[in-house]
């Protein structure tokens, strides 16, 4: 299972804390699908590819979270 709201590259110090704080996975699967988009169309509106690329993020995340 995968939140949302983790850790994208989260690491746990000795005491099974996180001992370092980023992006979640929700803001990097974002991130990673902006860059696609803006590759492959480089004529629309800035506003238009960050909800389009949340919204790609949050369908993976659901993707990622189905039972095989």
């Amino acid at each position: 299972m995968t939140g949302a709201e983790d850790f994208a590259f989260a690491m746990l110090d000795d005491n099974g804390n996180y001992a370092q704080y980023g992006l979640t996975k929700r803001e990097y699967y974002a991130g990673v699908a902006m860059q696609g988009l803006i590759s492959a169309e480089a004529d629309r509106k800035p506003e238009n590819y960050a909800s389009d690329a949340v919204a790609c993020a949050d369908a993976l995340i659901s993707a990622l979270n189905k039972q095989p």
